[in-house]
């Protein structure tokens, strides 16, 4: 087969892997940048917010990529389940859970959701509970009152409602990974 001719199943496999390795750099960064104090005066800090939640963001996304390869939609069902074979994956996997893609994907229905009962306590879109932010009735209220919050202690994203770990997510995507490079390399051969 010539350089520039490559089976479906191994560019498939190829995009997994690159979206693997993305989702694990940007759940490396959330990490890095929540941690990230500058004391702007004397007792006043100033903490990322914002480029944590974008690497949140691409971190769920990429994942949510992952997901679509193996476990598609109905549509896309026997090449899910060819690609699975071939990467060794099971049917049932931490990234085959639709409920992670289903918030990214059709975010504006879970804002629609969110707001019918309007008015609405509402704090933020997303906020960040630093591992230092009391325990307690308020941290309740926060979660309550905001979309998405990325709980620094537990590293934890919670969609509206549903809450995510990253460690899992980051293992489940290692895995997905390692089974990648393992079937790409028996396909090179």
């Amino acid at each position: 087969m010539a350089m520039t001719e490559l089976d479906g199943d191994f560019i498939f496999l190829t995009f997994a892997l690159t979206e693997s390795a993305r989702a694990l750099h940007a759940i490396e960064q959330v990490d890095l940048l929540a941690a990230v104090r500058v004391q702007v005066q004397p007792g006043v800090e100033r903490r990322e917010m914002q480029s944590v939640f974008d690497h949140i963001r691409l971190a769920l996304q990429f994942s949510a990529n992952v997901s679509k390869i193996f476990w598609p939609h109905q549509n896309a069902a026997a090449r899910g389940q060819r690609l699975r074979k071939l990467a060794n994956l099971p049917d049932r996997h931490a990234l085959a859970d639709r409920r992670l893609r289903n918030h990214i994907e059709h975010i504006d229905e879970r804002l629609d959701d969110w707001t019918t009962p309007s008015p609405r306590p509402f704090l933020s879109t997303q906020m960040i509970l630093h591992a230092d932010y009391p325990h307690g009735e308020r941290r309740d209220e926060v979660i309550n009152a905001t979309a998405v919050v990325y709980d620094a202690q537990s590293n934890s994203v919670i969609l509206f409602g549903d809450i995510f770990s990253l460690s899992d997510l980051r293992q489940a995507v290692l895995d997905v990974q390692g089974k990648c490079s393992e079937a790409l390399t028996k396909a090179a051969a």
